[in-house]
């Protein structure tokens, strides 16, 4: 219990639970009712207490996606401090993105005073304070959020933040906003004792159900053809080496159906995606993937026949509401005992002749594998034209990146490119975002060099979605708070969603005679001068002869200190 002197702020209550709940930094945009956090941040240090990094960001949006990829290179959980409604309001399709990707964020958002002026300290003295006021701010956030909460002038402080990080640090983890009135922030209350994090308690570790683990060992083991399909299992990073154990032990294919958000095995696993459509396996296997496939009786949808199961923290997908993909198993369970315990009765299963099976596609698997590899090699190599292909980009990436970089992905219609070249091996070594929301990769790429500050951290984005993530507030952030990364920047000057789709849907179109109007801006921005404005290193490049240099060149800028981007014309 923590037990501070008979009056004191609030905010050094809320500070203090921060602290004992593990947040280390604090991503802060200045506002009139957060700046209580720069004062008590600033009191602690002046006091040798330890305090969360107060890391300023100009923009609240790079703020969110920050906290998320501090979280997910392993810094554990951040927190976001942002002002009132409009602050919040600024983190955009962020939000969906927090919803989506399954880490532990504590969002502080100001709120207006409601005391009458002259009454309380911080009470209202401005007409702004007001206009501020929604009916209720949280309201507008709920939908993204794993728990949310209003501070008053009667709540215990400490203990409320110390129930937002259990909520928010709990499988499935999440975001938790708390919103925090000026005039009871800023107020002096009795030091009431709470409990810190560790006091409350976080759930253990669910395991999975021993019948239907055998069930489905059972069938894996006897299989044809099993199938894997692959989500997010890779949050857990323990989890890398047990799917590996389970597939070599399955000798099953595996695919992620072109939407990886993690490393989960190896990006040149022999298994992955070499083998056989969804529609020919007669065991599948989803781990920890909200939407696996589209059900559309295609060839990349299970056929009518095969036995489908789910594992994972959410076999369920609950918080979507309507999910018509039918399964025969579903087992819910943290996933690295889930993966452990289906590992084991698949090994207690087998039978000389379902092992000779396994061991032969496992074989298969390398040599389509190896021939797989030669084949994308070449064909990146002989693009030697200009604008550069993206898979010249991509190659040259993936040669260039150490067994230790981190490689963020956001590159949308050049991703299946960018990890095909991947060359990653070590588990927490690739992210891409789980959602829609355009804008993700700067911030996050930011957060991921402060949580693993001794890694190279690259960011692979197309020029759409990288417009929309304030990349020149996350460079200046980078450059400010010694956390530099190289941003690779595929600039087709075009959005796929307003040409290739609107030629798809409406082929010979007006919209496509027009030149495609709303889809491409043409010329495109300089992202290249924008970092060197932002105090960092830009470079731009149009000949495929020039993207080894350049990309090089960008990787030993950061290793200077200064963030890079090497900004790639593209066909």
């Amino acid at each position: 219990m923590n037990v501070g002197q008979d009056l004191t702020e609030v905010a050094e209550s809320l500070v203090g639970a921060m602290v004992a709940g593990g947040v280390r930094v604090l991503f802060f945009a200045s506002g009139s009712d957060v700046m209580v956090f720069q004062e008590e941040i600033a009191r602690r240090e002046a006091h040798g207490l330890p305090a969360p990094r107060l890391v300023p960001v100009l923009h609240e949006a790079v703020g969110l996606n920050a906290a998320m990829g501090f979280a997910m290179a392993g810094g554990g959980v951040a927190a976001v401090a942002a002002h009132a409604d409009v602050g919040t309001l600024n983190m955009g399709a962020a939000w969906h993105t927090a919803r989506r990707c399954g880490e532990p964020v504590l969002v502080l958002a100001g709120a207006p005073p409601t005391a009458p002026p002259g009454t309380w300290r911080g009470a209202r003295d401005h007409p702004v304070y007001w206009l501020q006021e929604p009916v209720d701010q949280r309201t507008i956030f709920r939908p993204y959020l794993k728990w949310d909460w209003r501070l008053s002038p009667t709540d215990n402080p400490g203990l409320v933040v110390s129930r937002a990080l259990q909520v928010a640090r709990s499988e499935p983890c999440g975001a938790a906003l708390l919103t925090l009135p000026r005039d009871v922030v800023m107020a002096r209350g009795p030091a009431l004792p709470y409990p810190d994090l560790e006091r409350l308690g976080l759930p253990t570790p669910t395991h999975p159900d021993p019948p239907a683990v055998d069930r489905l060992a059972g069938r894996l083991a006897a299989a044809r053809c099993p199938m894997i399909v692959t989500g997010a299992s890779g949050r857990d990073q323990a989890t890398v080496p047990l799917l590996t154990a389970l597939v070599e032990e399955c000798g099953a294919w595996v695919t992620d159906t072109g939407w990886r958000e993690r490393l989960n095995l190896s990006s040149r696993h022999p298994m992955l995606d070499t083998g056989p459509t969804l529609a020919e396996a007669d065991v599948v296997l989803v781990i920890d993937r909200h939407i696996p496939w589209v059900p559309d009786g295609g060839p990349d949808a299970p056929g009518p026949g095969a036995t489908v199961a789910w594992l994972g923290r959410d076999v369920l997908v609950a918080d979507i509401p309507v999910v018509e993909h039918p399964a025969d198993l579903r087992i819910p369970c943290t996933t690295r005992h889930g993966l452990a315990a289906l590992r084991a009765a698949v090994a207690a299963t087998h039978t000389p002749a379902t092992r000779r099976a396994a061991d032969a596609r496992l074989a298969e698997g390398a040599r389509r594998r190896a021939a797989l590899d030669a084949r994308r090699d070449a064909e990146a190599l002989a693009a030697t034209g200009t604008p550069v292909d993206p898979r010249r980009v991509a190659y040259e990436l993936g040669r260039l990146l150490g067994p230790d970089a981190i490689l963020l992905d956001e590159a949308v219609s050049n991703a299946p490119a960018v990890r095909a070249h991947h060359r990653g091996e070590r588990p927490g070594s690739f992210f891409a975002q789980s959602g829609s929301g355009g804008g993700w990769g700067s911030g996050a790429a930011l957060g991921a060099k402060l949580a693993a500050p001794n890694r190279d951290v690259v960011l692979a984005s197309g020029d759409g979605f990288y417009r929309f993530g304030s990349p020149d507030a996350a460079l200046w952030t980078a450059r400010q708070a010694g956390a530099p990364y190289l941003a690779v920047v595929f600039v087709n000057g075009r959005y796929s969603t307003g040409t290739r789709q609107v030629s798809q849907f409406y082929p010979g179109g007006y919209a496509e005679r027009a030149g495609f109007p709303g889809g491409v801006f043409e010329p495109p921005p300089d992202y290249a001068a924008e970092a060197r404005a932002a105090g960092g290193w830009g470079c731009y490049v149009e000949h495929p002869g020039e993207v080894a240099d350049a990309l090089g060149e960008g990787l030993r800028q950061t290793h200077a200190g200064l963030p890079a981007v090497v900004a790639v014309r593209v066909s």
